[in-house]
C-alpha cells in the first residue's frame, strides 16, 4: 500500500511539471494555462513567439531571460485577432506604464547587471495571445522612445484607425539608443546629425492568405512581421519616412483582406536598426462576440447590385455590338452610375444603401435616356464615343492600380486627375475612326469586368478596388495621401486570366454575331418610318367605296 501511494504521488508529480512545462505546436511554443496559480508567472526565450492562454480578469507575470550582455532592453508585444489585452510593466495599471489593445507592446529597459525583464499581461476575457519579446543594444534605437502624443512614456505601438476609405496609421518617434541605467539623449535639443532627427522610418505590409480569417494564420503572420530580420524578409516596403515628415501614414483599406503593418526606424549612422511593434487589422467589424462578421463578404444589396450587373455585363460582353440599344442602357448606368454614386457620396450623408438605391435608378434612367437616343437618332459617332469614354476611364483606372499611383507627383489632386482624364482620352480618340472595332472592344472589356465584380461581391479580390480606389479619391480629399500596395494573390491572378480570356471570347464572339451585317446598322426609328412611307406609298388613293361611285 505505501508503494502504491509513492507511486501515485510520483505520477501525480509528473504530471503537473509536464503542465507547467510549455508544449511546442507548429512553431509556436504554447503555454497550457492549466489554473490562475500555475500561469501567474511564465518564463519565455527572446525572439521565440509563444501562445499564452489568459483567462478573464487574470494577471500573467512574463519574465524573460537574457542570456547576452549586449541586450539593454526588449519590445515586449502581444497580438491577439480581435480581442483587447493590456500589456504593462507594473502589476498595478497605469496609464502611462500600460498599453491596451489587440496589437498592444511596450518599451522594457533593463538596469545594470539584470539577467530577466518582466512585464505583466492581462485580459478582460478568455483570449489566447501571441507574447514575443525581442531585444535591443545600445547602439539599436528605440522605438516611440521620444513620445510627446501617447501616454506611454515610451511607446512602440503603431496606433491605427481604419475608415471606408483608408486605413490611418500613426506612432510616436524613435529616439537613439543608450546604455543600461544611461541616460538617453535628448529628444528635441538639437537636430544634428548627433540627434534623433538622422534616423528614418521604413513602413512594411504583409497580406495575410486570401479568404483565410483563422486565429492561427494570423499568428504565423505576425511571428514573420516581428523582428527586423523577418520584416525585410517577408514584408513590402511601401513608404519611407525620414524624421522632418510627419508621423502619420495614410494606407488602402482592403474590406476582408488581413494585413499587417510594420514599421522599422534605422540609424543611417551606425546601420542599426529596429522594428515597432506590428500591428494588423482586417478593415472590417472586428469584434470577441462576432468575429465571424468578417467572412460575410459584402453587404446583400451589394452583391444582389453586382449580380444583375454581372449578368448583363456578360450579355454584353458576347453580344453588345449585335445588341445596340441594350449596349447604350448597359454604357449609359454606367456613366450616370457612376458620377451619381459619386456626387451622392462626396455631398451627403446619406447610408451606403440608400446611396447604393439612388445610383441604380440614376444609372437606369442614363441608361434609358442613351437607349432612346440610339433608338430615335442612331448617332453611332457619338454613342460610340461614350462607349469608348468609359472603355478609357476603365483603362486608366488599371494604370493608377499599378505602384504609379504612390509617386509623390501624384499626390496632387490637379496632377492626378488631368493625367487621369488624359489618359482615358488617348484610347478612344486613337480609335474613333474604326468605329466598329472601337465599340466591340468597349463591349468585351467592360462587360467582362462587371463579371469579375459579381464575383468580387462574393469573394474577397482586389480587382473591385480598380474602381473602387477612383471613387475613394474623388470622394475623399485625403484619400490623395494613402499608400496603395495592391495584395495581388491566387483568386487574383485566376482573376485577371478570367478576365483577359471573357474580354477575347466577348470580342471574337461579336465578330461573328455582326458579320454579315452593316458595321452600324438604321436605328429603329428611321427603319420604321420607312416602313410607314412605303406602307403608304402602296395604298390606293382611293377607297373600294369612292372607285365604285366614279364609275357609276
Amino acid at each position: 500500500m505505501r508503494h502504491q501511494k509513492a507511486l501515485i504521488s510520483a505520477f501525480a508529480v509528473l504530471l503537473l511539471n509536464l503542465k507547467r512545462s510549455n508544449v511546442v505546436t507548429n512553431g509556436f511554443e504554447t503555454d497550457p494555462g492549466v489554473g490562475a496559480d500555475l500561469e501567474s508567472v511564465l518564463n519565455i526565450p527572446v525572439s521565440k513567439p509563444i501562445l499564452v492562454h489568459l483567462l478573464s480578469n487574470t494577471t500573467k507575470k512574463i519574465v524573460v531571460n537574457i542570456s547576452d550582455s549586449a541586450t539593454v532592453g526588449v519590445t515586449a508585444q502581444a497580438q491577439t485577432q480581435f480581442q483587447n489585452v493590456t500589456i504593462s510593466l507594473l502589476k498595478v495599471l497605469q496609464l502611462s506604464s500600460s498599453y491596451t489593445g489587440s496589437s498592444a507592446g511596450l518599451v522594457v529597459p533593463l538596469r545594470r547587471g539584470a539577467v530577466q525583464a518582466h512585464f505583466y499581461i492581462t485580459s478582460a476575457e478568455n483570449v489566447t495571445a501571441c507574447v514575443t519579446a525581442v531585444p535591443y543594444s545600445a547602439h539599436d534605437p528605440v522605438p516611440g522612445a521620444c513620445n510627446l502624443e501617447f501616454h506611454l512614456e515610451n511607446d512602440p505601438n503603431l496606433h491605427l484607425r481604419d475608415t471606408f476609405f483608408e486605413t490611418v496609421t500613426q506612432f510616436a518617434p524613435a529616439n537613439l539608443g543608450a546604455g543600461r541605467d544611461a541616460d538617453p539623449p535628448a529628444c528635441d535639443v538639437e537636430m544634428g546629425s548627433k540627434s534623433r532627427w538622422r534616423l528614418t522610418y521604413d513602413f512594411y505590409q504583409y497580406f495575410l492568405p486570401e479568404n483565410d480569417l483563422s486565429e492561427r494564420s494570423l499568428f504565423e503572420g505576425v511571428m514573420r512581421m516581428t523582428s527586423v530580420q523577418d520584416v525585410e524578409k517577408h514584408g513590402t516596403k511601401v513608404a519611407v519616412l525620414s524624421s522632418g515628415e510627419k508621423t502619420l501614414l495614410f494606407g488602402n483599406s482592403y474590406t476582408d483582406i488581413g494585413g499587417i503593418y510594420s514599421l522599422i526606424v534605422r540609424d543611417p549612422l551606425l546601420n542599426t536598426s529596429a522594428a515597432y511593434i506590428p500591428v494588423s487589422t482586417y478593415s472590417c467589424s472586428q469584434s470577441s462576440a462576432s468575429p465571424h462578421y468578417c467572412y460575410r463578404y459584402g453587404q446583400v444589396s451589394t452583391q444582389i447590385f453586382f449580380s444583375l450587373l454581372g449578368i448583363y455585363g456578360l450579355f454584353i460582353c458576347f453580344a453588345g455590338h449585335r445588341f445596340l440599344e441594350a449596349e447604350f442602357l448597359f454604357i449609359g448606368f454606367l456613366l450616370f452610375g457612376f458620377l451619381s454614386f459619386v456626387l451622392l457620396k462626396r455631398f451627403s450623408q446619406i447610408s451606403a444603401h440608400m446611396c447604393l438605391v439612388l445610383t441604380a435608378v440614376m444609372g437606369l434612367l442614363g441608361g434609358v435616356m442613351l437607349a432612346l437616343c440610339r433608338c430615335r437618332f442612331g448617332a453611332p459617332i457619338l454613342l460610340v464615343l461614350l462607349a469608348g469614354l468609359a472603355f478609357g476611364f476603365l483603362l486608366s483606372a488599371i494604370i493608377f492600380f499599378t505602384p504609379l499611383v504612390n509617386m509623390k507627383v501624384f499626390r496632387s489632386e490637379p496632377l492626378y486627375w488631368v493625367c487621369f482624364v488624359s489618359m482615358a482620352l488617348v484610347l478612344p480618340v486613337i480609335l474613333l475612326s474604326f468605329t466598329k472595332a472601337l465599340n466591340i472592344l468597349s463591349c468585351a472589356v467592360l462587360g467582362s469586368y462587371a463579371g469579375i465584380c459579381l464575383v468580387g461581391a462574393f469573394l474577397p479580390t482586389s480587382l473591385v478596388y480598380i474602381l473602387l480606389d477612383v471613387v475613394r479619391r474623388a470622394v475623399e480629399p485625403s484619400y490623395s495621401h494613402a499608400i496603395i500596395p495592391v495584395p495581388f494573390q491566387t483568386t487574383d491572378y485566376v482573376l485577371v486570366a478570367s478576365w483577359a480570356v471573357l474580354a477575347a471570347g466577348g470580342v471574337a464572339s461579336q465578330c461573328f454575331l455582326t458579320r454579315n451585317k452593316p458595321p452600324f446598322p438604321r436605328c429603329p426609328y428611321e427603319s420604321w418610318r420607312e416602313k410607314r412611307d412605303a406602307c403608304s406609298e402602296r395604298s390606293p388613293l382611293l377607297g373600294p367605296g369612292e372607285h365604285t361611285d366614279i364609275l357609276s
